[in-house]
């Protein structure tokens, strides 16, 4: 019998390591709306006013730069006429 209830608790010590290995390896991050202190407590990575909130929307990006600041030639949009023939609508 001695055997037998130490195979059950070496069965069961297996599994309660089982268990905290799973649960140490799972997601600890939290969905928008939900409670948090850092933005790492966040999965969208932003925490604002102790609430996991969505990504700011971005206007621009540094892959389109304004508007003449280019190096392609682009002008300004004050120049975007310049070159229009003189009998064009509007010119």
């Amino acid at each position: 019998m001695p055997r037998a209830s130490a195979r059950r608790a070496g069965a069961a010590i297996a599994a309660l390591a089982a268990l905290a290995l799973s649960l140490a390896c799972g997601e600890t991050r939290r969905a928008v709306g939900e409670e948090c202190l850092r933005n790492d407590d966040c999965l969208s990575g932003f925490c604002s006013a102790r609430a996991c909130a969505g990504a700011p929307v971005l206007v621009g990006t540094p892959s389109s730069p304004p508007a003449g600041t280019r190096d392609d030639g682009g002008g300004a949009a004050e120049d975007a006429g310049k070159d229009a023939p003189a009998d064009a609508p509007g010119g």
